[in-house]
């Protein structure tokens, strides 16, 4: 497998009809969840059999290429993206933007790239799995941002060094805008890191990093306490009377009455469709104003894992 963009598969077989490629897939003993749409100049190319989950959606002219793939259920792998390693995992609910750019330079069997759910790679990012990366749940690739797995271009024989290692964005981690990710580094969970940081060592869980290099400058109770639960009730009201404001702007006719808090510990929607406030989960939205409300949570940094 070329490690290059497959321009003559997306110009040939990409420009078939979705149906038409499912179809192909299917007979060749890959597995395509229902409802996936699959767009025009859109190709997965593998070495092996694939998977692909119900209702993930791969934009125009994504390519995906590598020897064993795995796609979960509810992705939006959006318009213009390359996808590029040996190994390719990808959970559920998980977002790449538009010119998302995740090749591995240097393939070998060592190349991977894991993206756990709810994960979300922001448009002119670039990563180089030409080692293992891991990004956990619910972590944010911010606006270009660079991830390396290698730093090689020199020669090493006039003494220039040249590293490979693995790198590790825990939970809910967030690389704002422009911050550089250097091989081997590990980022704790619940980290951010600032704009336009270089990281080249480990970044504890729980923390504000910032520069070049990237130091600690704060705890996370320090830049960002934690909320009393009277201050969260305010909150959630707040959000909820912006919502309402949301779908009057939207046109969205609804009752006022379908929409109910209990307490701090979950939003109730047309009393059928609940969300977990304490274990960030939710009923799979159907009704036009449940799939209104989950997007807009997310605005507030709310996400939730859909129980099946």
């Amino acid at each position: 497998m070329s490690n290059r963009l497959p321009i003559a598969k997306m110009l040939t077989f990409g420009i078939l009809p979705g149906c038409i490629k499912k179809l192909i897939y299917r007979l060749e003993g890959n597995h395509i969840g229902r409802n996936v749409k699959i767009h025009i100049g859109a190709v997965v190319v593998s070495k092996s059999k694939f998977s692909i989950g119900d209702t993930t959606e791969i934009g125009f002219f994504t390519s995906i290429s590598g020897h064993h793939i795995c796609i979960g259920r509810r992705n939006k792998i959006r318009s213009a993206v390359i996808i590029n390693a040996t190994n390719i995992q990808i959970g559920n609910d998980v977002t790449i933007s538009e010119t998302a750019i995740i090749r591995a330079g240097h393939l070998s069997d060592k190349s991977q790239i894991i993206i756990d759910d709810l994960v979300h790679v922001f448009p002119h990012t670039t990563i180089d799995p030409s080692r293992s990366i891991h990004l956990q749940e619910e972590c944010a690739v911010g606006p270009g941002c660079s991830i390396f797995t290698h730093g090689s271009y020199k020669n090493i024989l006039d003494g220039y060094p040249v590293t490979y290692a693995d790198i590790n964005i825990g939970k809910r981690v967030e690389l704002t805008y422009n911050v550089f990710v250097a091989p081997g580094v590990t980022i704790g969970d619940d980290s951010v890191i600032a704009y336009g940081s270089y990281v080249n060592c480990d970044i504890p869980s729980k923390v504000l990093a910032a520069g070049c290099p990237a130091r600690v400058k704060r705890t996370k109770e320090q830049f960002a306490p934690t909320p009393s639960d009277e201050q969260k009730r305010e909150i959630l009201k707040d959000i909820l009377n912006n919502f309402e404001n949301h779908l009057f702007f939207m046109g969205l006719e609804h009752n006022p009455n379908n929409i109910r808090l209990n307490g701090i510990s979950e939003i109730v929607i047309e009393g059928e469709y609940h969300f977990d406030l304490f274990n960030h989960v939710c009923d799979s939205p159907r009704s036009i104003l449940s799939k209104e409300l989950h997007r807009f949570l997310s605005r507030y940094g709310i996400r939730f894992k859909i129980t099946e």
